[in-house]
């Protein structure tokens, strides 16, 4: 670190009581030789030298309060959409289960009622070649409904994934800036 000496803006709060003191930093560098003027920190930042000290001895932790009301804003704002979305989905998910499961059992019966049928029928005829194109697409349908049902499967494997590792960051952040929401607990 290397130290400019120019004229400060203004006293030091060391330099009002006449006296200094030196305290070490916590990260063991000297802030001795920062009494006055302006520091330069890296290639081309150049900040007060009280601003310098201020910042070597504050907490990393610390967070600006601008900071808190923005993230706490944001918190306020994504959670509740969030939890939104999550129900949504969850809705829609449970929907279309139902509606693979009601398929299915079409494709089965109208399968099965087809195959009855087309026994009934003589084997050359029209009737007979209308109802076994119609078992064979009863049983695409059933095939396709259970490539659905795995695909719905897959989908809230890999909610339940994204829930397990989203919860507990929302959950540490409301902790850490004392946000209370009504459908999180």
């Amino acid at each position: 670190m290397a130290t400019l000496t120019m004229q400060p803006i203004g006293p030091l709060p060391s330099t009002q009581e006449g006296s200094r003191e030196e305290k070490p930093a916590e990260d063991g560098a000297d802030l001795g030789d920062i009494d006055s003027g302006w520091v330069v920190l890296g290639k081309s930042d150049i900040v007060s030298a009280d601003l310098a000290a201020r910042s070597l001895r504050s907490s990393p932790k610390a967070i600006p309060s601008w900071a808190r009301w923005v993230i706490g804003g944001v918190l306020h704002t994504v959670v509740p959409f969030y939890e939104r979305v999550r129900y949504i989905e969850d809705e829609t998910a449970r929907n279309l289960e139902t509606a693979v499961e009601v398929v299915e059992h079409v494709a089965e019966v109208t399968e099965k009622l087809a195959s009855n049928v087309a026994g009934k029928f003589p084997e050359n005829g029209c009737l007979h070649k209308a109802v076994e194109k119609i078992e064979y697409i009863a049983e695409v349908v059933d095939e396709d409904a259970e490539k659905v049902e795995v695909i719905v499967d897959n989908i809230d494997k890999f909610s339940d994934k994204v829930d397990a590792e989203v919860e507990p960051v929302i959950k540490e952040l409301q902790k850490e800036f004392k946000i209370q929401h009504p459908m999180v607990e």
